[in-house]
């Protein structure tokens, strides 16, 4: 039931994670947490920060699990990792976006990613090694993303395809006129 809920929260936050930085007049802090313009990278935002906001809920309840911290790492992985994967391949054919595919893929990757955390959970196995990767693998993608919104790798998935610009510098403000 955990999980369920967990889904619907990361969902929920994650949609309104897409307009944040809009609502905050352009806040530089909520700039590393929310999307700041349309790159595929920038909308995986709305899956990595709502989710390890969950992740502090969850544990209150799983604090106690030796698979937490590596539960929760690969089901984020999943889930930044499903998002892309259909994105490239129905618009490899498509030739452009859908915004309802979009969407589904969003929640697939989320639900799937929750299906995933759910399963490693259950495991009655202990071992350091999976929990350490688990942290550190979850501090890796923290920092990496923060970090490509005001340094951006000049990577196709940090790329804004409205104006071919990367990270802060790619926002368009047209929204604020």
């Amino acid at each position: 039931m955990l999980e369920i809920i967990g889904a619907v929260f990361i969902i929920v936050v994650g949609c309104l994670n897409h307009f944040v930085y809009d609502w905050t007049r352009h806040n530089k802090f909520v700039g590393y947490f929310a999307a700041v313009n349309e790159s595929t990278w920038e909308h995986l935002k709305l899956v990595v920060f709502p989710t390890l906001a969950w992740m502090l809920v969850e544990y209150h309840f799983y604090s106690g699990n030796p698979n937490f911290f590596f539960a929760r790492f690969m089901s984020l992985f999943a889930m930044i990792s499903i998002i892309p994967i259909i994105f490239y391949t129905y618009t490899r054919f498509t030739k452009k976006p859908i915004l309802i595919v979009d969407i589904l893929s969003f929640i697939v990757a989320i639900v799937a990613g929750q299906a995933i955390f759910y399963g490693l959970i259950q495991l009655n196995v202990s071992n350091m090694v999976l929990d350490h990767i688990g942290i550190v693998g979850l501090i890796i993608i923290f920092f990496t993303f923060m970090m490509n919104t005001y340094a951006p790798a000049k990577e196709f998935l940090l790329e804004d395809p409205t104006n071919h610009k990367y990270g802060i510098k790619a926002h368009s403000h047209k929204h604020n006129k």
